[in-house]
């Protein structure tokens, strides 16, 4: 309605407030679902006395209206049978003038009365009529009387304070008072988001929140927090805490991962704490980090990233590659390793878009590379793990603004049934990455779809060898079906300048701009199947020069053709291996 205040949970976008209910109560569910919660809101409309005074309203004895008053609770689907858990319940009234009510829980008329649900236990939903007359501190004081800790799936959060040693020893009086505010800083945000405290260890928190969503929010919102805080001058003239590329202030470090948890509650402090492999993970997550920086499994950020861009402000998301842990994996299978996503919020990242690439001015002579210099943003050193399985972006080719470009199309399998189609991408894709990984320098996967691949690689010749390659191991692969396997990809090769490249939004991924990305896929649409082809740009009126890879591999013309939406033709050449 127009006028009112609508107060959301970090976990859900806003459902549809504006619809007008003139019923009460009605109840509207909301279909979204974040690990399957189930959402309701509930509407009462409620009638306001009669007015005693001539001329109020529409005249004497008319009705002064209605107020709406709304209440959204979000129960967990692990605990949608038995005893409900509530992440967050908010209430705004929908129109001024409301008067004074006593707080009532659904109609039972106490603040401390609870429903009971279906196996008789407590459930904690509260709505207020007058939650407008009730600061946020004692809100959620009252809301915390009935929460419980999260269950089953749970993410976990681990946080530290980089240098905290050092800092400690610089200047102890300034440290006791920033640990303090830092301490506040940090339950003020888990507080919004539905966060659990398990426990603290000096200046390290362990936290449990039900949904990754939450926790991701809590962490973003918490370096930005950090970084506003009213730091004394001490402070911020210690290195580790100084005011520069986008730092400022205590440095947090901060892991976490999603996944099942077994809870206990400690005999001494009562307080529930976890156990199992995501606990293990997520602080594995926060000892490869830096302060300052956010990281999680790529499993926990999937969970999410659809919904980042409205819930959490689009922060940089970078892929930091797969990495060994220093976990030994329960059913003793040796080291546990996992692929690795960095968050930083927007406000504070490094812009890599601005600092990789060239600038082309129209009718100048010379092109010019962008400058990293010029872009200020946090970065960080390599994650301290003990070993990198595979390329993140810091990997991806960005040298002198040029990269060779790799399309790769699977066509070989498309007339074989679904499921046999659907496992044959699966093996596809193993050979395609193992063959990566191989690469010296490895080569970088920027995106796959349902079998179509967009690889970088720094130089031509390295992309070329890498497609023979995969052509070759193909006819080893163990596919099903009645295929050719000397025929299953047509594979695309162009070397080019970029304009720019960065992360990609959702999956943090080197993403390339420029015609270089448009004229490799083209080229790839020319291939046979089976064949690896090469395209060079050729101006107008030049005889077309053969690429030399070397003995080992043999460059034969195929012809000179424009291709669809390219302004210059595009002489192309295949690419076999010579006979031995």
């Amino acid at each position: 309605n127009e006028g009112s205040v609508y107060t959301a949970p970090t976990i859900l976008n806003p459902p549809n407030s504006a619809a007008s209910v003139r019923s009460a109560p009605t109840i509207v569910q909301n279909d979204q679902h974040f690990g399957n919660p189930r959402c309701h809101l509930s509407v009462v409309e409620k009638p306001r006395p009669r007015s005693r005074t001539p001329g109020n309203g529409s005249g004497s004895g008319a009705s002064n209206g209605v107020d709406h008053q709304f209440a959204l609770s979000v129960v967990p689907e692990s605990q949608q049978h038995g005893n409900r858990y509530v992440d967050d319940i908010m209430m705004q009234n929908m129109s001024s003038g409301i008067g004074s009510h006593s707080p009532h829980i659904f109609g039972s008329g106490s603040d401390t009365a609870s429903r009971r649900t279906s196996n008789g236990s407590n459930s904690p939903e509260m709505m207020y009529s007058n939650s407008s007359q009730l600061d946020p501190e004692t809100f959620r004081r009252h809301l915390a009387r009935g929460m419980q800790a999260p269950e089953g799936d749970v993410t976990i959060v681990f946080t530290d304070l980089q240098g905290s040693t050092t800092l400690w020893e610089t200047h102890p009086p300034a440290m006791k008072a920033a640990v303090d505010l830092h301490d506040k800083i940090i339950r003020r945000c888990y507080g919004e988001h539905s966060g659990y405290e398990i426990t603290t260890e000096g200046d390290a928190f362990q936290l449990a929140f039900q949904h990754p969503i939450d926790a991701l929010a809590f962490a973003l919102k918490t370096q930005v927090e950090l970084h506003k805080a009213d730091w004394s001058p001490e402070i911020l003239a210690l290195d580790d805490a100084s005011e520069k590329d986008g730092f400022r202030g205590f440095r947090v470090r901060m892991g976490l991962h999603h996944g099942r948890t077994k809870s206990r509650v400690h005999v001494v402090t009562k307080r529930t704490f976890y156990v199992g492999e995501a606990v293990d993970i997520a602080k594995a997550m926060e000892g490869i980090c830096y302060g300052g920086q956010i990281l999680t499994t790529v499993e926990t950020w999937r969970a999410v990233s659809g919904i980042s861009e409205q819930v959490l402000g689009s922060p940089q998301v970078m892929d930091c590659g797969e990495h060994e842990l220093d976990i030994r994996q329960r059913n003793e299978k040796g080291p546990l390793s996992k692929r690795v996503v960095q968050l930083v919020p927007k406000e504070y990242a490094f812009d890599y878009f601005a600092a990789r690439g060239r600038e082309e001015h129209p009718g100048a002579k010379h092109v010019r590379l962008k400058k990293e210099s010029d872009v200020v943003g946090r970065k960080f050193a390599p994650l301290k793990s003990k070993n990198q399985i595979c390329a993140s972006f810091f990997d991806a080719p960005y040298a002198n603004g040029k990269v060779t470009i790799i399309f790769i199309y699977t066509k070989g399998i498309d007339d074989l049934p679904t499921e046999i189609r659907k496992n044959n991408r699966q093996v596809l894709a193993k050979v395609v990455r193992s063959l990566l990984a191989q690469c010296n320098p490895h080569g970088y996967e920027c995106q796959e779809e349902n079998g179509s691949w967009m690889l970088a690689f720094g130089k031509m010749a390295k992309a070329v060898s890498f497609g023979l390659r995969l052509v070759e191991s193909t006819a080893r692969a163990p596919l099903e079906g009645d295929i050719d396997r000397s025929k299953i990809f047509k594979i695309g090769v162009h070397t080019g300048p970029f304009t720019s490249m960065g992360p990609h939004t959702v999956t943090g991924r080197a993403d390339y701009f420029g015609p270089v990305v448009n004229r490799a896929a083209r080229v790839a649409s020319q291939c046979e199947l089976g064949q690896v082809l090469i395209g060079i740009p050729l101006p107008s009126g030049e005889t077309p020069c053969t690429p030399d890879f070397g003995s080992k591999i043999i460059t034969k013309l195929v012809g000179i053709r424009k291709l669809k939406g390219l302004t210059v033709d595009m002489a192309l050449f295949s690419c076999a291996r010579a006979p031995r």
